[in-house]
């Protein structure tokens, strides 16, 4: 399997996994369970859980060193997107714990404080791909070292995650054009100026400075 391979798995694998860990807490729990052995294993199951998929993160990034920032920046906000309706649940599950907790005390607590780690846990993990893509972006000069920080830093930030994902990948989108640079010389702005045309170089051609010359 090569590198753009492993990236796309781990990307698919990203997007599941808070699905995945429902279904794997919940199913033996409901279905197997008959003994409250593995109720009892939930923890250190969602500790496993959590350090797997944070190595996952962090392989990503060491594998995205060459990637293509359009590819990676797409990849980001694909998983951003789809964690949207995991939140949804989560926070459903915490308003449902409200009404139980007339009935059943402590419950509350309990259950926001296991939404508030879950919750933590996928913005950390998600955020790792969206610094993959923000450091490709930087290495390329489609964007400043000042708005990698910023960009970075916000890709762990709840729901503002989710905006700065889809502005990584519009930026990512962005045609990379050929036009006058303030001052003397051409250069490379992204979305601004005159394309070159398939063929020409940038220089003095007939219409003057900016325009491609033919080779």
């Amino acid at each position: 399997m090569n590198t753009k391979h492993s990236l796309t798995a781990l990307t698919v694998f990203e997007a599941a996994q808070p699905y995945l860990f429902w279904l794997l807490v919940m199913f033996p729990e409901m279905n197997l369970d008959e003994d409250g052995r593995f109720l009892d294993a939930i923890p250190w199951v969602s500790i496993c859980w959590v350090v797997a998929t944070v190595i996952v993160g962090g392989v990503y990034v060491w594998l995205s060193r060459g990637g293509e920032f359009r590819t990676l920046a797409r990849n980001a906000m694909i998983i951003k997107l789809v964690h949207i309706p995991y939140y949804l649940l989560v926070f459903a599950l915490a308003v449902v714990s409200i009404v139980l907790s007339l009935k059943i005390p402590f419950i509350t607590l309990t259950v926001w404080a296991f939404c508030f780690v879950a919750d933590a846990t996928l913005i950390v993990t998600s955020g790792l791909y969206e610094l993959a893509a923000v450091i490709a972006g930087v290495r390329c000069k489609r964007m400043t070292g000042g708005q990698g920080v910023v960009f970075a830093i916000a890709g762990f930030l709840f729901c503002v995650d989710v905006v700065i994902a889809v502005v990584t990948y519009v930026k990512s989108r962005e045609v990379v054009t050929v036009g006058v640079r303030p001052g003397n010389g051409v250069g490379v702005v992204p979305g601004v100026g005159i394309s070159a045309m398939p063929g020409t170089v940038p220089g003095q051609g007939p219409f003057g400075q900016g325009w491609g010359q033919r080779r």
